[in-house]
């Protein structure tokens, strides 16, 4: 995914990295990072299956490209890949947005795969949920 061609991407969420959010490296622990792609991107499926009844079913291999800092502000970028009968899969690019300037660093990116349960934790067809 080319760090400046976001036109098929909607904005999921923006994220401030915090002394928190850091590693013992100063840098942003991953597994932050993984849990902001999980909700950013879920919240994002929602409102594409109109239903909150879903559930993550895969987070693909995840590329670490470069390091978040303290004070990035990071920018979680989905775009739908592919539509199945209960299932949604979106491609996620997360970026440095470096403020005043135009350009983004990829931080990575990753593929992730929802499915719409019904109220028996079953997959369903997105329009069977309430």
């Amino acid at each position: 995914m080319p760090d400046s061609n976001l036109d098929d991407y909607t904005l999921a969420n923006r994220k401030l990295v915090m002394y928190p959010d850091l590693s013992v490296t100063g840098r942003l622990f991953g597994g932050a990072l993984l849990s902001w792609i999980d909700e950013s991107s879920a919240l994002l499926a929602m409102d594409h299956m109109g239903t909150k009844n879903i559930v993550t079913k895969k987070i693909s291999e995840v590329i670490f490209e470069a390091p978040a800092l303290l004070g990035d502000v990071l920018e979680i970028w989905c775009t739908v890949t592919k539509e199945g009968r209960s299932s949604l899969s979106l491609d996620c690019m997360i970026v440095v947005d470096h403020p005043g300037d135009s350009d983004k660093t990829t931080v990575c990116n990753c593929s992730m795969t929802f499915v719409a349960i019904d109220s028996n934790g079953k997959p369903c067809a997105w329009n069977n949920n309430s």
